[in-house]
């Protein structure tokens, strides 16, 4: 049964990913019958993000709400300034981060939710204290989530 719910600044279950960013759940597909998710990232100055991929499931929607942060929607990258908007449908390829020397805010958005949160708190895991995850450790995970690197053989 979904709840109302008023989550203040700050507010909200999170995880490290790596030593550069935090990922605050606000809302997961518990929240909204697996119809929709939320997730704030802060990410510290030259935070990587997300390198280049596509989900074959999922669309997802992002939204600057502070700094800058550099997107990547197939082919095109663009500095996003707050207030920037993306959106990503299923198949196509995306990426983000944060080259800047700012710390930046990016809001996730992202449907069907079901459990997106567990892909970061295994990506949390796996970059414990800074740590690197191997290749194959990556794509195991990611492929459990719906999410597919893109390589320069392979594209959605």
């Amino acid at each position: 049964m979904s709840l109302p719910l008023i989550l203040q600044p700050g507010e909200g279950r999170s995880v490290q990913l790596g030593t550069r960013t935090t990922c605050t759940f606000k809302v997961t597909g518990k929240d909204t019958h697996s119809h929709f998710g939320l997730f704030e990232f802060n990410m510290d100055p030259g935070a990587e993000g997300a390198s280049a991929h596509y989900h074959k499931k999922l669309v997802e929607m992002f939204y600057v709400a502070e700094g800058e942060v550099e997107l990547l929607l197939e082919q095109r990258k663009v500095i996003a300034p707050p207030g920037t908007f993306m959106l990503v449908p299923e198949n196509t390829s995306h990426g983000f981060s944060n080259p800047s020397r700012k710390q930046a805010k990016l809001l996730i958005m992202f449907c069907p939710a079901d459990s997106r949160e567990k892909y970061f708190e295994g990506l949390a895991e796996l970059t414990t204290g800074g740590r690197s995850p191997s290749q194959k450790e990556l794509l195991e995970l990611m492929l459990r989530f719906d999410q597919y690197m893109v390589t320069d053989q392979t594209t959605p």
